[in-house]
């Protein structure tokens, strides 16, 4: 057997190259250069960014998964100035010594080292507190501030989350020590109105929230970070292909990133810069699965005879994506996109599905059956007993009335007397 041809050399396997760009332009990072303004985004920027100068104790950010409120939270510590300490608690599931730990090490006040074998190591939440509070007054003097970002903040225990309200609470002179802003999804404010969360929710002085990018700011952000990258004069994103961006996403910057990352990927292999919509399906495809991919490829790269009929399996039909669908990296919308090659897979469903409805129908009849059973059970009643008279019961009828000669045949039978 012969041994499969060797792939076409693809050259250069990081796109940046191809393109001419200084840097990928849409990582999955939370660079502040790359922070677009919309309209919410920037609402919120100057909610927090007053907040935090007017050293407000609790502030509060929500969103939906995606919508960069870690990136936002980043710009305003930096345009907050050099003299503001802070500390970002990635991960809400570690217990409130951990957090400790954490915001200690972001402070600059331990290392990572000794952390783990240090005098640190061992020390008890009374003992961090300790520290950290030294710590926030030696700051007083110096006219500077700390700030604690906690994302996912909806996933904390109530034990943390009233360890963040204490730590709210440290004052000097009317002046807080140490501000919090708190970054989680919409459902956190549900979670804050609880009776366990109400000492902490009535410590939150200012609220704000960001929301999905509207379709003329899809354009824009994607725009906008070529621009950063350097690349707004390499690469061109066809109108359409940016609606079936803006489409595929619902709007969030962090599904725009990763379908317009893929796209890029599929204009490189194409040998194009021009991105069309063609591309962002295929980028789509090539995220929902690698079957998917594989088919999306093969149908752009092989061309057929022009006398040979199209296949149905190269055909790409763009349908709706259900609303609550689910995507890998949570891009719901993108597996809209379908090839009709993946339709064998859905056949292979259909057995159990018949299977199901049969044993749903036999469950009804059989309930349907006992039911009738049950109305239509007869009562055995004993007979009334005979009457008597038959004649009882019966409706009257009138007799005849008899003749002379009927009346003395009666009486000649009954007493034997000749009346004549």
């Amino acid at each position: 057997m012969q041994p499969p041809a060797s792939p076409p050399d693809l050259g250069e396997p990081l796109y940046e190259a191809f393109y001419g760009l200084r840097e990928q332009p849409f990582a999955l990072s939370t660079d502040p250069r790359f922070m677009f303004w919309s309209a919410s985004h920037r609402r919120a920027y100057d909610d927090l960014l007053i907040g935090l100068r007017r050293r407000e104790g609790v502030l509060l950010l929500t969103g939906e998964t995606g919508t960069g409120k870690t990136t936002l939270s980043r710009a305003v510590i930096d345009a907050l100035g050099h003299r503001t300490f802070s500390a970002l608690v990635l991960n809400p599931y570690m217990a409130g010594a951990e957090v400790l730990r954490v915001i200690l090490r972001d402070f600059g006040l331990v290392s990572r080292e000794e952390i783990r074998k240090g005098a640190l190591a061992k020390a008890d939440t009374p003992q961090l507190l300790d520290t950290l509070e030294t710590f926030l007054r030696s700051l007083i003097p110096l006219d500077a501030r700390a700030v604690v970002i906690i994302d996912e903040a909806q996933s904390l225990s109530p034990e943390a989350l009233d360890q963040v309200r204490m730590l709210g609470a440290y004052e000097e002179d009317n002046q807080r020590l140490l501000q919090i802003v708190l970054c989680g999804q919409p459902n956190l404010l549900q979670t804050l109105k609880t009776e366990p969360m109400r000492a902490l929710n009535e410590r939150i002085t200012r609220r704000t929230g960001l929301l999905p990018l509207l379709a003329p700011e899809v354009e824009a952000y994607v725009r906008h970070r070529l621009a950063v990258a350097g690349g707004t004069s390499t690469i061109t994103f066809q109108h359409d292909a940016l609606s079936l961006v803006s489409e595929y996403s619902r709007g969030l910057p962090r599904r725009v990133n990763v379908l317009c990352d893929r796209a890029l990927e599929e204009g490189r292999i194409e040998g194009t810069t021009d991105i069309t919509a063609a591309i962002v399906k295929r980028a789509a495809k090539s995220l929902s699965g690698p079957t998917a991919a594989m088919a999306a490829s093969l149908a752009a790269s092989s061309a057929a005879p022009a006398s040979a009929p199209a296949t149905p399996a190269t055909r790409v039909e763009p349908q709706t994506a259900p609303a609550n669908a689910d995507f890998p990296s949570e891009m719901a919308p993108l597996e809209s996109v379908t090839i009709e090659s993946d339709h064998a897979s859905t056949r292979g469903l259909r057995l159990p599905i018949i299977i199901g409805v049969i044993l749903l129908l036999a469950s009804l009849a059989a309930v349907a059956y006992y039911a009738w059973s049950i109305t239509s059970a007869r009562v055995d009643v004993p007979a009334p007993r005979q009457a008597a008279n038959p004649a009882i019961g019966l409706p009257a009828t009138a007799l005849p009335v008899p003749t002379d000669d009927e009346i003395r045949d009666l009486l000649e039978g009954r007493w034997g007397t000749d009346l004549g």
